[in-house]
């Protein structure tokens, strides 16, 4: 597994990877905008092969996971804890004591992973995910960085 930045030329394949993994996925114009924004977006290559994406966006302390999604082929092996953990490790590097994110009610696999890094659940939106017949549920997922977590997050460059 090799992470990197995420650069124009792989935004066709981040907008695939989103619409095989979601049923309401970003528009490419969306990748470009987080990609033009400054937001830190990050790719994950298995095999020289773009597989997943991580995109969070960053305030003062603050950081806010906005995007991440695994191929489906590639889902089950590691790579969205790889992704989620490189991603608040280079927040917390660029001054980030909190993050944030949303994540559909029914996404259990997902919460399951979230909670795995600590994240709790802090509230809900209601109404807040389209889906085929109507809406879903958010729930608000908050992580923030404690003094155990210091030696998981802060590594040597």
């Amino acid at each position: 597994m090799h992470l990197r930045p995420m650069l124009e030329a792989d935004l066709e394949v981040a907008a695939k990877i989103d619409a095989a993994a979601t049923d309401h996925p970003w528009s490419y114009a969306q990748f470009a905008g987080s990609l033009l924004a400054g937001d830190d977006c990050t790719v994950l290559e298995v095999d020289g092969a773009v597989c997943g994406f991580a995109i969070f966006s960053r305030v003062l302390d603050e950081a806010s996971l906005l995007n991440i999604a695994v191929a489906p082929d590639a889902q089950g092996s590691g790579c969205g804890r790889c992704l989620l953990e490189y991603g608040l490790d280079a927040q917390v590097k660029h001054g980030a004591a909190l993050c944030f994110l949303e994540v559909r009610a029914s996404n259990y696999k997902a919460q399951a992973l979230y909670q795995s890094l600590q994240f709790t659940v802090v509230g809900e939106r209601k109404n807040y995910y389209p889906t085929k017949s109507g809406s879903e549920d958010a729930l608000v997922m908050r992580w923030e960085l404690s003094v155990e977590q210091w030696p998981i997050f802060i590594k040597a460059d």
